[in-house]
């Protein structure tokens, strides 16, 4: 669950979980095929195109400038790397484990093709 503080109009509004549906997930992809935001530093273009998707996410209960403006500068980029993990699947309840999904894609790289045909037993 991701909680967003913002600082609007000098008044704290709480918003809670952002809705992550498929279309959701499947626009960040498109950003993340550009940069990675959670490795890389992302260029201003870059930044407002997350920051838009995570207001659509918020059902548009703020704007892009009023996100920018109503965090302070630590809790910008923990909030942004929290929107990614969260869009990314990875749960932020302390369960995510960064070696299984290493272990598993380092067991998908080594997988062969059989040289048995099934159909024939």
């Amino acid at each position: 669950m991701m909680d967003l503080v913002l600082r609007i109009n000098g008044e704290e509004k709480t918003m809670n979980s952002p809705f992550i549906s498929g279309m959701t997930y499947k626009k960040y992809l498109a950003l993340k095929e550009k940069v990675d935001y959670l490795k890389q530093r992302p260029t201003i273009k870059q930044l407002d195109a997350l920051i838009q998707l995570i207001v659509e996410s918020f059902d548009k209960q703020f704007t892009v400038d009023e996100f920018y403006a109503g965090l302070n500068r630590y809790l910008f980029e923990e909030k942004l790397a929290e929107f990614c993990l969260i869009a990314e699947g990875i749960p932020l309840d302390g369960s995510f484990n960064p070696e299984e999904i290493e272990e598993a894609e380092e067991s998908e790289a080594d997988a062969t093709p059989s040289d048995t045909d099934s159909a024939t037993g």
